[in-house]
């Protein structure tokens, strides 16, 4: 059985902050193909795009 909290803000190593369940979703289906990057404005910020989806796919997180 999972550990994680889906409900609460975890540190997310795309980010490298703590944030919240939304945005953690909705980068999950921005990098991962699923909806456009642009569609989330904190993406933006993120330098490189390819290595932020590397990142992603590894979290624990990402396996919703």
């Amino acid at each position: 059985m999972s550990k994680l909290n889906y409900t609460k803000p975890h540190y997310c190593p795309v980010y490298k902050k703590v944030i919240y369940i939304d945005l953690c979703y909705d980068s999950l289906m921005a990098l991962s193909g699923s909806f456009k990057t642009s569609s989330v404005k904190e993406l933006q910020d993120v330098n490189d795009i390819d290595n932020a989806k590397l990142i992603c796919k590894k979290c624990k997180y990402s396996d919703l």
